[in-house]
């Protein structure tokens, strides 16, 4: 496959809705729905997922809300499920099926700043081609206290290894900021920008608005 060139740029609006479900003091559920509608070409793909989450190492600082499960913790891991297809159901069926192994840790820097680290791997099938997709990411952020309401920004980077193509192939960069609106709902504005030296149709500048219950 050619390399792809920036001249091929294309654009991605993705909103989002996570719902998050304490079921005891190291353990959780995440469940995912989205859309992504890439343009040119108006298409529209469509990710459903399931995950647990579990703290490897239950460390907690009373000083924060009891909804804030993953910044309460210093490493946890998290195993997961997710599908993505068309859904206008112009496919035939999932156009991948994809397991899931995260490792996340988080260090606490100078002024309240804090270094997150992840590390991921996606078990892949596409059409039902099995590939593995090794992921290793890098952010920051901070939380704060605005009016009474707790803004929590961002910025992120992340490299992608694929099997396909035995190569360190993509990056991802992205920032935003979480907003409180409630005890119980959060949202999230983020913008994101994506190179893949293999697929043209990766290279994209993405817009994404999360929607976040926890319970």
């Amino acid at each position: 496959m050619a390399s792809a060139h920036a001249a091929d740029r294309g654009s991605e609006l993705v909103p989002e809705f996570n719902a998050f479900v304490k079921l005891s003091d190291r353990t959780r559920l995440y469940l995912l729905g989205d859309l992504t509608i890439s343009r040119p070409g108006d298409t529209t793909e469509a990710e459903v997922g399931a995950h647990l989450d579990f703290t490897l190492v239950p460390v907690l600082r009373p000083a924060l809300r009891e909804a804030d499960w993953v910044r309460e913790r210093y490493l946890w891991t998290r195993v997961g499920y997710v599908v993505l297809g068309s859904p206008d159901g112009s496919a035939s069926g999932p156009t991948e099926r994809r397991g899931i192994v995260e490792l996340t840790g988080r260090v606490e820097l100078p002024n309240v700043v804090w270094l997150v680290n992840r590390a991921r791997l996606d078990l892949r099938d596409i059409d039902s081609q099995s590939s593995q997709r090794y992921r290793l990411r890098i952010g920051i952020e901070r939380e704060f206290l605005v009016d009474g309401v707790v803004l929590v920004p961002y910025a992120q980077a992340e490299t992608f290894y694929d099997t396909r193509y035995d190569t360190w192939n993509r990056q991802l960069y992205q920032a935003g900021v979480e907003v409180e609106l409630s005890k119980t709902w959060r949202i999230e504005p983020y913008v994101a920008r994506q190179n893949d030296s293999r697929s043209a149709s990766a290279n994209v500048d993405r817009f994404g608005l999360v929607l976040k219950y926890y319970r």
